[in-house]
């Protein structure tokens, strides 16, 4: 990293701020954290989206696109010179994460011309679904939900988190009170029906769980959402972490350190339960 400040300008961008907006709707920087690369004239070579696996694969997956590996030219000249399905569904996401739907659904199209087996033609649907948010957004909110609600869907998640990103930019984009109200309660209305299609999904009810306890809402249900992710998942800090947050916003003080310390536990290095915790200490008791 130190070498790579030597050969290029680092920027940090919060986007949870109001004046980042503007670069933000720029960008398309609606998922974090991206990392967007771009050469001295400011055209865009690459983006990654995620956490990529470890550090080294972070640094491998960067350094690639600072030399033009796997970019979209790179992509588009290898596909020109032999089509295949996986250059295609490759394009079709590296087009998503720019925000360009068009051509991300363009590109899905030639990928499903290869007759994708029912695993790929699953992903190129997700694909599909999110970039039709760009272009017809009731469309495409239409084609997550039914993938989010999907019984036994791998992709039920990703979906799910889609969706839900969605509204949370509209809701911080909005214009009005009236706006942001209607974002907030689309997404709501999205957690109310992944959490009642998937029950079972430790990681969607802690994301519930995890925004009823932001927005001081639905708390009684939330407890029981955390309480069950935590059940299903005894020795995950994050579900131990929504699930001590739901408890002090409940008022629940001294389940809620108790709890947040059996997550230190078994995660001892993670500096926000730490912090976690500290703030059930000295803050008060909410009602």
């Amino acid at each position: 990293m130190d070498r790579l400040s030597q050969t290029a300008v680092l920027c940090h961008l919060n986007i949870d701020k109001p004046e980042t907006k503007p670069i933000s709707k720029q960008f398309h920087l609606g998922s974090i954290p991206a990392v967007v690369i771009m050469e001295p004239r400011g055209q865009e070579v690459d983006r990654i989206i995620g956490y990529e696996g470890d550090r080294s694969e972070w640094l491998k997956t960067l350094l690639a696109s600072l030399y033009g590996i796997d970019t979209i030219s790179d992509l588009q000249s290898r596909y020109a010179a032999k089509s295949d399905l996986k250059l295609a569904q490759s394009l079709a996401q590296k087009y998503l994460d720019r925000g360009d739907g068009a051509s991300s659904l363009a590109w899905v199209e030639k990928a499903r011309s290869f007759k994708p087996d029912t695993e790929t033609d699953s992903k190129l649907t997700l694909i599909q679904g999110e970039a039709t948010l760009f272009t017809d957004p009731p469309k495409g909110a239409d084609m997550l939900m039914k993938l989010a609600t999907a019984p036994g869907s791998p992709l039920a998640l990703d979906a799910f988190q889609t969706l839900s990103a969605f509204y949370k930019r509209q809701a911080r984009n909005a214009t009005s009170p009236e706006e942001k109200q209607k974002a907030k309660a689309a997404r709501l209305e999205v957690f109310h029906a992944v959490v009642a299609a998937q029950p079972s999904n430790p990681d969607v009810l802690s994301e519930y769980a995890w925004y009823c306890a932001g927005e001081g809402i639905d708390l009684d249900k939330a407890l029981a959402a955390a309480q069950k992710a935590a059940e299903l998942k005894p020795k995950d800090g994050d579900a131990l972490s929504t699930l001590a947050e739901v408890q002090f916003k409940l008022g629940k003080k001294a389940d809620a350190v108790a709890t947040i310390e059996k997550a230190i536990a078994f995660n001892p290095d993670e500096e926000s339960f730490k912090e976690q915790k500290e703030k059930f200490l000295k803050g008060e008791v909410e009602k």
